[in-house]
């Protein structure tokens, strides 16, 4: 098998992975749920028009 590709660096100085913590801040949080709104939004809308059509 391939080496997968690494997006984040969760490895801890022992090399375990998962052995470091991380978080995401609140701002990034916040533009991540915004997103998602926008996303679903669209794909209602779309939705709508696909079956109005």
């Amino acid at each position: 098998m391939e080496r997968q590709l690494v997006l984040l660096d969760d490895l801890g100085a022992s090399g375990e992975v998962g052995a470091r913590t991380w978080r995401l801040d609140e701002r990034t949080k916040e533009l991540g749920r915004e997103g998602l709104a926008l996303a679903r939004a669209a794909l209602r809308d779309a939705a709508r028009r696909a079956t109005a059509a």
